[in-house]
This record gives C-alpha cells, structure tokens and sequence, in this order.
C-alpha cells in the first residue's frame, strides 16, 4: 500500500548490546535505507556549536584534538542522570529535525530507523512499525562487557540507565528476542520483511511534534 505524503516509517530499538545493529546491518543487507539516530547524533559533535555547549554541560575537558572524545562524556554522563538529561536535551531536537529532513526528502517507499531511546523520547508515535529487539539480561551484560572492555558494575549502570526491558516490550509493536543463534534470528527477520512490505500505514505524527 503506497502513502501519498510520505514513506513507511519503521524503527528498531533496544536496550544496550541487545543485537540493534546487527539487526539493521542485516536490513540494509536486504536494500532497505537504514538511517542511525546515534550517526546523527555524533555527527553534531563536529560542530563547533555543539561541541562548546557539550564542555558546558560536562564541566571538564571531553574535546580532544577538536573532537569529542565519547569514552570520556561517556564516563561522565553515566555516572550522572542531570548531565545526561541535559545533554539529550542539547541534542535530541537537532538529531529529530534532522530525521524529519531525511523523511520528508526522501522518496523511497520504506525507511528504518535505528533509535536506541526510542521510547525513552517518546517517538514511537512517529512511526508505522516499531521493532524491539531484546535479549535476557545475563546476555546483555557479557556482551556489553565483552564489547567495552568495562567492569560489571559500570555497565550494569549502563543498562540500567535506559528504559527497563519489560516496559520497551509492552510498548514495540513487534519484539524480537535475539538470544540464541544468528540463524534463528534471520528466520524471525525474514518474516518481519514480510510484514514491513505489505506497509499498513498509520496516523503518525511529525518527529518534531513528540
């Protein structure tokens, strides 16, 4: 079914080192368009606008060489919940503004989205399907550790700094388990292409509207 206005929206979320980029590689494998919320995001730590009001926020030295260095506003921003709040608010309009641009220019028939705080910022309403991609805790938590090299308490605050698995899954549209082998997870794929390309369109709203 073909939208006049505009493309089918979908979005694939999760909670850290659950499987989101894997996911997406694996859709942009099959030629879908596949744009990343953090790739924005980070994109905007080139700009000299961004990249003062980041050292305002943090208070201490994270711009290294003329860029920000992420492991170090990550270690900040983790360990504090206010910083954090602040420096989604800095960003998260430019990274919405700069999604709808990319919708509205676009003239393929289906976009996905990789948004990790997807329901955290409220943008599920923004989107036709929302995929949620999940695994069990004790899988999380190595995978993470194994990925960064951090400790077990560092990256159970990690986890724990985002929306609570239980809750992400009552609000996806479709959840996906990826704790077990790449094979299952490429046959669960396979049927959500299915469903994304008989695009059942929604009422949506505009990103800068959430």
């Amino acid at each position: 079914m073909k939208h006049p206005d505009r493309p089918f929206l979908v979005a694939i979320t999760g909670g850290i080192a659950s499987g989101k980029s894997l996911v997406s590689k694996w859709f942009e494998d099959q030629q879908f368009s596949v744009f990343y919320a953090d790739k924005i995001g980070h994109a905007l730590f080139k700009e000299q606008y961004f990249k003062a009001k980041i050292e305002d926020i943090i208070e201490k030295e994270v711009i290294i060489n003329d860029s920000v260095d992420r492991t170090k506003l990550g270690e900040v921003i983790f360990n504090s919940a206010e910083k954090r709040k602040q420096l989604n608010e800095l960003l998260h309009p430019d990274i919405r503004k700069r999604m709808q641009q990319i919708i509205d220019a676009s003239s393929k028939e289906i976009i996905i989205f990789e948004i990790p705080l997807l329901f955290e910022n409220g943008l599920q309403k923004a989107f036709d399907i929302v995929i949620n991609i999940w695994t069990d805790e004790k899988t999380q938590l190595e995978r993470l550790m194994k990925r960064t090299n951090m400790t077990r308490d560092k990256s159970l605050k990690r986890i724990y700094s985002q929306m609570l698995t239980s809750e992400k899954k009552k609000k996806a549209d479709i959840n996906i388990e990826n704790s077990t082998s790449l094979k299952l997870l490429e046959d669960k794929l396979n049927n959500i292409q299915l469903i994304i390309n008989k695009r059942k369109f929604k009422k949506v709203v505009n990103l800068l509207e959430c």
